[in-house]
């Protein structure tokens, strides 16, 4: 059985380390979607929301273990909230819809959190492109996000040959939480 694809917005793209730590879970990548203007970007969002596709191999997790795992990642009504506060008004900021395009985010944007620590992320040698499609970048995004189930990292370190100094940076970050500002 093939990969499938899947796609979730969690109100901002640092969301993409949440899904990356799931066993099955082959890569992520972050973009735009839901919305009819064409080549969205960043600053320039228009009427697209920010979502992560992930690809998983469902003979290891299903479609169904993937929504309720968003599910328990993602507070529904925080914007609704907050904009009742602002506005007073009462919007639903949840939608259940099929995605007809997505356009993956500039390359910034792609495994965030494994980009904010730059020794690691240089020493991986992955072009732009490489790092939107790795499974390693997409798993050790995870772990500078503050993932600490080590047990696919010592797999991930015997097939791509990383160093043991590599990996006690990366293990060593994890358990220190991994960066203060990720949002899930």
């Amino acid at each position: 059985m093939g990969l499938e694809k899947a796609y979730f917005g969690m109100q901002c793209f640092w969301g993409e380390s949440v899904f990356a730590k799931l066993r099955g879970v082959h890569n992520t990548r972050v973009g735009y979607a839901g919305g009819k203007t064409k080549n969205p970007t960043y600053k320039g969002i228009a009427d697209h929301t920010e979502v992560t596709e992930v690809k998983f191999d469902p003979s290891v997790l299903s479609y169904r273990e993937l929504v309720d795992f968003f599910w328990s990642h993602h507070d529904p009504i925080a914007e609704e909230t907050k904009q009742r506060e602002e506005k007073k008004h009462e919007d639903i900021e949840t939608y259940i819809e099929p995605i007809d395009v997505f356009y993956q985010a500039e390359d910034y944007h792609q495994k965030y959190w494994l980009r904010c620590k730059r020794d690691i992320f240089e020493s991986l040698h992955l072009t732009d492109e490489q790092v939107a499609d790795s499974l390693l970048a997409t798993k050790l995004n995870a772990y500078a996000a503050g993932y600490t189930d080590f047990s696919e990292l010592e797999q991930l370190k015997k097939e791509h040959n990383l160093s043991d100094e590599l990996v006690k940076k990366i293990h060593d970050f994890a358990l220190a939480g991994g960066d203060p500002r990720n949002c899930h």
